[in-house]
């Protein structure tokens, strides 16, 4: 029996709604862990930039409590993002540079780049997914948007000076060679990038796990991670590729000394401690020795 299964039948033995305790905790333990955290005030810069996150989801979302979650779980995401975002800018230096956002599925990004990074840094933000929708979701908030799978992207084809991938990598077969290409041929010599984070690495592919006949219809590369690596992983990975970790932070989605740090396991059972967030610089000396590109 896995531990979610376990706790889903004892809060029922006790007479409890199983996922209305989970909306309430959880919701409980991410406020908790944004203030302690000190990403309440970019939160609601966020919501001023953003009011409607429902752009940001594929799929429909359903209203009430979940919905509400939803959206929490998502701006507690995006302040840590945004956080790391502007800490790449302003490593990299100089004015009007140019953003790729590679997986980016709403443009939401681009608008709080153009907002929050100090005047004249950025001059052109696009962003780069598979998914024709995606694209013309950004395209049509007036963005630049480029159809393409990011591992087929020509990384010479644009000057751009910062590569940016939001929990995307986890989605790729093979990111250590996605990431080689970018450092071997694109020009941007910093990246940033986040993850679910992971205390142990383990292969991914658990949304598999429907009937047959269910495949097809309701899976899409959006859903399925096939590397979930903990941040030793990671780094080993990257370095690999043809990159150098200057920098990195885990957000939590539980706080580490409040009360509602009790919701740790109920975290690790049935979502993602957190993120790991990743600014890094090209440094191809390992990559160069590696003779299986």
């Amino acid at each position: 029996m896995t531990a979610a299964l376990a706790i889903r039948r004892l809060l029922r033995a006790a007479g409890m709604n199983p996922t209305d305790v989970y909306h309430r905790l959880s919701a409980w333990s991410l406020r908790a862990a944004l203030k302690e955290q000190g990403l309440v005030e970019l939160v609601d810069t966020l919501r001023g930039i953003e009011p409607n996150l429902r752009e940001q989801y594929s799929r429909p979302v359903e209203e009430g409590e979940y919905q509400a979650l939803r959206e929490l779980k998502t701006r507690g995401m995006h302040a840590f993002q945004v956080q790391m975002l502007l800490k790449a800018i302003e490593r990299v230096g100089g004015d009007g540079i140019t953003v790729a956002d590679i997986g980016d599925s709403s443009g939401t990004h681009s608008l709080y780049m153009r907002q929050l990074a100090p005047r004249g840094k950025v001059a052109r933000v696009f962003s780069v997914n598979l998914d024709p929708v995606a694209v013309q979701k950004v395209r049509d908030r007036g963005l630049e948007a480029i159809l393409s799978p990011a591992e087929s992207l020509d990384p010479s084809a644009d000057a751009v000076d910062l590569y940016a991938s939001f929990e995307t990598l986890e989605h790729f077969s093979d990111p250590l060679r996605f990431l080689h290409r970018l450092a071997a041929a694109g020009l941007a010599e910093t990246m940033v990038f986040t993850v679910p984070y992971r205390r142990v690495s383990r292969f991914g592919g658990w949304e598999l796990d429907i009937p047959e006949s269910a495949l097809a219809e309701t899976l899409s590369p959006e859903d399925v991670h096939i590397f979930e690596l903990s941040p030793r992983d990671w780094g080993r990975l990257v370095r690999l590729a043809g990159w150098r970790i200057v920098d990195q932070s885990i957000y939590w989605q539980y706080p580490q000394r409040a009360p509602a740090r009790v919701t740790a396991p109920m975290w690790r059972a049935l979502d993602f401690e957190g993120f790991l967030g990743v600014i890094m610089t090209r440094d191809l000396k390992v990559a160069d020795r590696y003779t299986g590109w």
